[in-house]
């Protein structure tokens, strides 16, 4: 086998040479540079593992407050809901209430005029009265030709006013 190696051009010497220069290297490196190299490669290794738990619980707190608007918006709407029925409601029951103080201002008028009506009727037939009255004694004293006394006068007055009544009913 030597014999093989020697018609390759392989040289012992060198080979073994290179053999320890090799692991000299080797073990260089492996001191000095893959260690410092593997930690840092371990410490990039969890600082992106914190970056996606981070991200994580950024996606889960932007999750959480979407929905906690969401939740928000629904209560501001139920909100708004109840304050509109409210002033509906408010609305409707000021609305019936200025219509029940319009049909009691529109029966106090009413009864007032109807009360004026009566008390002008009551006027005019009192007048009336007095102004049938007033002629009947004139034509009363023309026809008998004499002047009457307050007793024929109230007589008088009093049968003309009672045939009036009879009259009007």
């Amino acid at each position: 086998m030597t014999e093989l190696f020697e018609n390759l051009g392989v040289d012992w010497k060198l080979l073994f040479a290179q053999a320890v220069n090799f692991l000299l290297v080797l073990w260089l490196l492996n001191r000095f540079v893959f260690r410092k190299l593997l930690s840092l490669l371990e410490e990039r290794k969890k600082k992106i593992e914190q970056g996606l738990e981070l991200r994580d619980r950024a996606e889960k707190e932007v999750a959480q407050i979407g929905n906690a608007r969401h939740r928000a918006l629904q209560e501001v709407k139920k909100e708004a809901e109840i304050v509109l029925s409210q002033t509906r409601d408010l609305a409707r029951q000021k609305e019936q209430e200025l219509l029940k103080a319009a049909k009691e201002q529109q029966e106090t008028i009413l009864l007032n005029a109807r009360a004026q009506g009566e008390k002008d009727k009551e006027d005019m037939l009192r007048e009336a009265q007095q102004e049938i009255r007033m002629r009947a004694l004139f034509l009363a004293e023309q026809a008998l030709g004499r002047t009457l006394t307050p007793k024929d006068e109230e007589r008088i007055a009093k049968e003309v006013v009672q045939a009036l009544k009879n009259y009007a009913k």
